[in-house]
This record gives structure tokens, C-alpha cells and sequence, in this order.
């Protein structure tokens, strides 16, 4: 009887679908049950996620980072120091993305160096949801206007400070956080100055370096309370 070594239809290596991945692999990570299955709800429904999982509990976060890829990380605020007894996600790539609130905001610069952007929570929609994903897939960290206005508008923020030095900044640079204030994205950035998506990029890390920044965030409501450039 003769017999045949060619795999199956199913088989993963004759089944691209079962290997390759189009769309992104997304984490909720929440103490709070109703906020983790609400924001689970949305990234379901959004046809660029392959998947979601949720993480409701610190060990949990690190088991799966270990486990498998994932691509964005989306925490509560409240749970973010979570992050930091995770120390393989700094190096896994995923992108962390802090849900945040009037109540979250008292200063930035006390989340983990691993936090790539922010969500502004009393505004969160599935469509600005999406937004950020979108922009984070661009190589953009997510930084809501309105997020940068409730910064701004806090006469008591912690991180109100009087720098010791002026901050030099070039004309470029001047213009890029110009438009940073305003919440465009280094894309947009790129477009409205006419230079590459790269130059964007490099110019808003000179920008975060100058101002003792370690998001881009904290690096608009600094250069706003410094007096750099005014509130948009």
C-alpha cells in the first residue's frame, strides 16, 4: 500500500493562516474587571486585532509576555506599577500604552520608563482607541490633546518646576514642539515640515532630551509651563 508524507490541509506549513499573523496581538492588563472586559470588548471588534488577552493580575502579564508576542500592552493606570515586576516586557518589543484620569495625572514622570504613550480614559472610544493603535502601528506614541490640556490646566502639578538652564533649542526643534503641542503625531509632524518620518522621530527625541522628558507628554506640558511655547 502506498502512503504519502504530504501534510494536510490543516497542517500549519500548508495553512499560512495558522502561522502568519496580519494584525495585532493586544493585552489589557486591569485589576478592575468591568474596565479590562470593556476595553477587551473594543479591541474585538476592531479587524486589525488578531487577538486580545487579559491580564488581571501582575503574574499574569508575566507569564504571557514569556509566553507569546504581544504587540500593545494597555494598562490601568492604577496597575502600572505592575510593570515594573515584569522586566522581560522591556525587551519583548510590545508597545505599553497607561490609561489615564483626572485622578492618574498627578505626575507623568512616576510611571515606568517602559510606558511608550497615553490614553486620555474620560474620552476613550472605540474610535480613539483605534486612533492610537493605529498610530502606535505608525511608529507614533499616542498623546491626546485633551490629556496635554488637563496637564496644563493643573495649577497644583507636582512636576511644575524652574529649570536651572534655558533650554537651547533649534529653530526646527522650536517648530517641532510647536506641533507636538498640538498633539500631531510624528507623521504628521514629518508632513507639515516637509522632512522625513525619521527626522521627525529624531528631532522629537532631541526635544525629550533637552527638556528632561521621558515621554512625549511630559515633554508638551513642560515645554508649556517653561513658557517655550504657549497652550494650544
Amino acid at each position: 500500500m502506498l502512503t504519502t508524507d504530504e501534510p494536510s490541509p490543516t497542517d500549519p506549513v500548508m495553512n499560512p493562516t495558522a502561522t502568519e499573523r496580519t494584525g495585532l496581538t493586544t493585552a489589557v492588563v486591569a485589576g478592575n474587571e468591568l474596565l479590562r472586559r470593556g476595553i477587551d470588548g473594543m479591541l474585538q471588534s476592531m479587524p486589525e486585532v488578531d487577538g486580545v488577552r487579559e491580564c488581571g493580575r501582575a503574574e499574569d502579564l508575566c507569564r504571557m509576555v514569556q509566553r507569546e508576542r504581544i504587540d500593545i500592552v494597555i494598562v490601568a493606570a492604577v496597575d502600572a506599577p505592575w510593570l515594573t515586576t515584569c522586566p522581560d516586557l522591556a525587551t519583548s518589543g510590545a508597545i505599553v500604552l497607561i490609561l489615564v484620569d483626572q485622578a492618574s495625572i498627578e505626575d507623568l514622570s512616576n510611571y515606568p520608563a517602559v510606558a511608550g504613550g497615553f490614553l486620555w480614559q474620560p474620552d476613550l472610544t472605540a474610535e480613539s482607541l483605534r486612533e492610537a493603535l493605529r498610530r502606535c502601528r505608525n511608529g507614533d506614541a499616542p498623546m491626546p490633546p485633551d490629556l496635554v490640556r488637563a496637564l496644563i490646566g493643573r495649577a497644583d502639578a507636582p512636576y511644575r518646576r524652574s529649570r536651572s538652564r534655558p533650554v537651547n533649542l533649534t529653530n526646527r526643534e522650536q517648530e517641532t514642539l510647536t506641533l507636538l503641542v498640538r498633539g500631531l503625531s510624528n507623521k504628521q509632524i514629518a508632513k507639515r515640515l516637509q522632512i522625513s518620518s525619521h527626522g521627525a522621530k529624531r528631532l522629537v527625541a532631541s526635544i525629550m532630551l533637552k527638556l528632561d522628558a521621558p515621554n512625549r507628554t511630559l515633554a508638551a506640558v513642560t515645554a508649556v509651563r517653561a513658557g517655550i511655547v504657549e497652550a494650544q
